[in-house]
């Protein structure tokens, strides 16, 4: 019988991870077979790690419903939750390889060779000096749970740090809309109202072209303007540069942080200011 539930829910897994679209959630390198078949194994691990932790409340939800499929399809909360959680698990990895390695280890190695590149960024949105003795870089997605959560911490880093340089760079993997919010926030930086942008997609409860649009004229920006920016070859080769500059960096998971061409796994005021701090 163990054997029988132990196989149900190696099945499970497999059904739930289709059921959901989780694979949408990751940055997928088509060119790069191997890099793909590590971010699935990734998923999948993950995938079945909640239907583990889950198993009792499954096989209840199960047995309680006619509609084998529904019943399936519902054993998630949400498709937010799953892909947040995947979200959460490649951040947790990274940030425990991290920590188990020296910063000069070659998680950081190839940040540390492509920091130039990452704080002269000519179309990445940024706050603060050119001369900064302290840089923060953060590649993130508007359609992120844990990128929204980080939000609001790194609005009062930059209003506590004004001699610090933050750098953000938008991606665009995680949902439909994702694209827009990437290439309205590199031409709303133009118009000087980045962070405004910024602060405002992320607190968006549902994060669409309206809601997103909502906010620029919240913000005083003409969206038809923005509108023709974003189709602009600047804006349009911006975002492309920005994403082609995570797959080299080999960025699979956000929100990621790089200070001063260190990757950090803190994700509290406390902790990065800290860190701040001592870079100061």
């Amino acid at each position: 019988m163990k054997t029988f539930f132990k196989t149900l829910l190696k099945s499970l897994a497999v059904i739930i991870l289709g059921a959901v679209g989780a694979g949408a959630v990751l940055y997928a390198d088509s060119v790069c077979p191997k890099k793909q078949a590590e971010f699935n194994l990734k998923i999948n691990k993950t995938v079945a790690n909640y239907v583990k932790t889950h198993s009792e409340d499954i096989l209840k939800n199960i047995a309680e419903s006619e509609n084998f499929a529904k019943a399936v399809k519902n054993v998630a909360v949400s498709e937010d939750d799953v892909r947040n959680m995947i979200q959460e698990h490649l951040g947790q990895q990274q940030n425990n390889n991290v920590a188990e390695e020296n910063p000069q280890s070659d998680e950081n190695s190839i940040f540390q060779s492509h920091w130039d590149e990452m704080k002269n960024s000519a179309v990445a949105p940024a706050v603060g000096p050119n001369d900064a003795k302290v840089t923060v870089v953060e590649f993130f997605d508007f359609a992120c749970g844990h990128c929204k959560a980080l939000a609001p911490v790194m609005s009062q880093l930059i209003k506590d740090n004004p001699d610090v340089r933050f750098i953000f760079n938008p991606l665009f993997f995680i949902s439909e809309h994702s694209p827009y919010a990437a290439k309205v926030s590199l031409a709303a930086a133009k118009q000087g109202k980045f962070v405004e942008i910024f602060e405002g997609i992320m607190t968006l409860p549902e994060m669409n072209e309206d809601t997103i649009n909502q906010i620029l004229t919240d913000e005083g920006l003409n969206v038809d303007e923005i509108k023709n920016m974003i189709e602009e070859k600047e804006i349009r080769r911006g975002v492309q540069d920005i994403d082609a500059l995570s797959q080299v960096l080999g960025i699979n998971g956000v929100p990621m942080i790089i200070i001063n061409g260190e990757q950090f796994g803190g994700r509290s005021i406390e902790d990065l200011q800290n860190k701040i701090n001592s870079l100061k």
